[in-house]
């Protein structure tokens, strides 16, 4: 399955595009004409979609955690980048001394 099927797979598009002409490439053909804006919709669709899913199963999974312990997460989780980003410039800096 090539990668343009996987993507406009069964949806029509609208104003005479490449997909409702059936021009698009398939399996190592060169097709027809692509009509880019509805490629990066349905690109954006299902990155929406994605998002939208691993958005619920992380709120699923935060629903018992309470606000200190979510804030302790936080202030943890920055200043572990505070101190790695700390590191990486002290490092840098030390190599020229």
């Amino acid at each position: 399955m090539s990668i343009w099927s996987y993507f406009l797979r069964g949806k029509r598009a609208k104003n005479g595009s490449a997909i409702e002409d059936g021009t698009l490439p398939e399996a190592g053909r060169n097709g027809g004409r692509i009509n880019k804006d509805d490629i990066s919709f349905r690109l954006a669709g299902k990155i929406l979609e994605g998002q939208q899913s691993v958005a619920t199963f992380l709120n699923m999974k935060a629903k018992g955690i309470s606000k200190f312990k979510m804030r302790l997460l936080f202030v943890g989780f920055l200043m572990a980048g505070v101190i790695y980003c700390l590191y990486l410039i002290l490092s840098a800096v030390l190599i020229f001394l």
